[in-house]
C-alpha cells in the first residue's frame, strides 16, 4: 500500500470513527440521561433494579447472538461466501433459544406471569435482530448510515418513554426503539430483503462460526451484565440500582470503544492491513494506562452525575465510584484488544480466551460477591478483567510472532 493510499485510508477511517462515536453518544446519551433516569423516577430504585436485571438478560442475548451474527458475516465476507439466508436461519434458531431463556429469567425472580413473558420474549427476539442489523452498515463501510441507524433507535426509545407515562409498561419503552432500528434497516439496507431463506454453499461453515463467536460473546455479555444479574439474584433489587449508578460513567466512557471495535474489524476485513509486534505492544501498553487514568476521571464525573440524576442512591454509591468504574473500563478495553487480536487469528481463539475468563470469574467474582456484596463484586471485576487483558495480549503476541515468522 503506497503513501497516498495510506493517507486516504486513514482519512476514511477517521471519518468513520467520528460517525461511530457520534452514533454511540446519541444512543447511550438518550438511554443513560433520559430513558433510565425516567424509568427510575417513575418506579423507584427497587423496581428499577428488577427492570435492569431483565434488560441485562435481553442485552446478553442481543450482544451474544445478534452481534455474533454481525461479526461472523463480516469475517465470512472476506474468507467465504455468504447470503441473507445463512443468518436468517441462525436468527430463527436463536428465537427458539429465547423462548427458554425468557422463561428461566422470569422464573428466577419468582414472579412469572404470561403477559410479561410474551412481551419479554418478543422484546428479546427483536433486540437480537436489531443487534445483528448494524452489519448492513459496517459490512459495507457505511458509517454515516450507521449513525442515522442509532439516531432512529434513540428516537424510538424517546417515544417509548412517552408511551410508558400512559401505560406504565416499561417494555414498550425499549421495544419501540428496537423496532425503529429494524424498520430503518429494512428501508435502507438489503439484509432483511428477499430472498430470505436461500443459503450459500458455505452455510454450515457460516452457521458454525456464528455459534462459536456467540459462545464467546455470551460469556463477555454475561460478565458485562454480572453486576445486575448477580446482585439481583444474590443480594437484592436496590443494590442493582446502586451498583449500576456507581459504575455508570465508566460504562458510558468505555463504550466509546464499541464503535472503535466496529471500525477496526471493518477495515481489517476489507483491506490488507498488517500489524507489527512492536505496534501491538505499544497499543496494549497505552490501553492499560488509559484504563487507570479513565477511572480517576470517571470518579470525578460520577460524583456530579449520580448526585443530579440518582440522588436517592448517591450516598450508597459514592464509596464504589473508583473501583466500579475501573472494572467497567478494564472490561471494555480488554474487549477492544480482543477485537484487534481476532482480526489476525481464528474465531476459536476468542472462545478459548473467554472460557478461561469465565472460569476466573466463577472462581473469583461470585465468591467475593457472596462474601462482600457490592464491594466484593467491584474488586472481583477488576481482578478478572486485568487477567483477561494480560491473557489476550499474550495470545496476540504469540500469534503475531508465528505470523511474522
Amino acid at each position: 500500500m503506497d503513501d497516498s493510499s495510506r493517507k486516504k485510508l486513514a482519512f476514511s477511517a477517521s471519518k468513520d470513527l467520528i460517525f461511530s462515536i457520534l452514533a454511540l453518544i446519541v444512543y447511550n446519551g438518550v438511554i443513560q440521561l433520559i430513558i433510565y433516569p425516567g424509568l427510575n423516577s417513575g418506579m423507584g430504585a427497587d423496581a428499577f433494579g428488577t427492570v435492569l436485571y431483565l434488560l441485562s438478560v435481553v442485552s446478553v442475548m442481543g450482544a451474544g447472538f445478534g452481534s455474533a451474527a454481525s461479526y461472523s458475516r463480516m469475517v465470512a465476507r472476506k474468507n467465504r461466501t455468504e447470503k441473507n439466508g445463512d443468518y436468517n436461519v441462525f436468527l430463527l434458531i436463536v428465537a427458539g433459544i429465547s423462548v427458554v431463556v425468557t422463561f428461566v429469567s422470569l422464573l428466577l425472580l419468582k414472579s412469572f406471569n404470561v403477559p410479561l413473558y410474551l412481551l419479554m420474549l418478543f422484546l428479546m427476539v427483536i433486540t437480537v435482530i436489531r443487534y445483528y442489523a448494524d452489519v448492513e452498515y459496517r459490512m459495507n463501510i457505511r458509517f454515516r448510515d450507521y449513525f442515522f441507524f442509532f439516531v432512529t433507535v434513540s428516537i424510538g426509545y424517546l417515544l417509548g418513554l412517552a408511551v410508558y407515562r400512559f401505560t406504565g409498561n416499561w417494555v414498550f419503552t425499549i421495544l419501540l426503539g428496537e423496532l425503529f432500528g429494524i424498520l430503518y434497516t429494512i428501508l435502507r439496507g438489503k439484509i432483511f430483503r428477499s430472498p430470505f431463506w436461500i443459503r450459500s454453499e458455505c452455510f454450515l461453515e457460516n452457521l458454525k462460526a456464528c455459534f462459536v463467536i456467540s459462545a464467546s460473546n455470551i460469556i463477555s455479555a454475561l460478565i458485562l451484565g454480572s453486576d445486575r444479574i448477580l446482585l439481583r439474584l444474590i443480594v437484592g433489587a436496590r443494590e442493582v440500582t446502586v451498583f449500576y449508578t456507581a459504575s455508570l460513567i465508566g460504562k458510558i466512557a468505555a463504550m466509546i470503544t464499541t464503535p472503535l471495535n466496529g471500525v477496526i474489524i471493518s477495515y481489517f476485513t476489507n483491506y490488507d492491513i498488517k500489524l507489527r509486534k512492536k505496534a501491538f505492544l505499544l497499543v496494549s501498553f497505552l490501553m492499560a494506562i488509559a484504563s487507570v487514568l479513565g477511572a480517576f476521571i470517571c470518579t470525578f464525573f460520577s460524583r456530579i452525575f449520580v448526585k443530579l440524576m440518582y440522588p436517592e442512591v448517591f450516598e450508597e454509591a459514592k464509596e464504589l465510584f473508583f473501583v466500579a468504574n475501573l472494572g467497567q473500563i478494564l472490561f471494555f478495553i480488554s474487549g477492544s484488544l480482543m477485537v484487534i487480536v481476532l482480526s489476525f487469528t481464528k474465531e476459536k481463539l476468542q472462545l478459548w480466551i473467554n472460557l478461561i475468563y469465565i472460569g476466573l470469574f466463577m472462581a473469583i467474582v461470585i465468591p467475593m460477591t457472596c462474601l462482600m456484596e457490592m464491594k466484593g463484586l467491584a474488586i472481583g471485576l477488576i481482578v478478572v478483567n486485568m487477567l483477561r487483558f494480560v491473557i489476550t495480549a499474550m495470545f496476540g503476541l504469540k500469534y503475531l510472532k508465528s505470523y511474522s515468522g
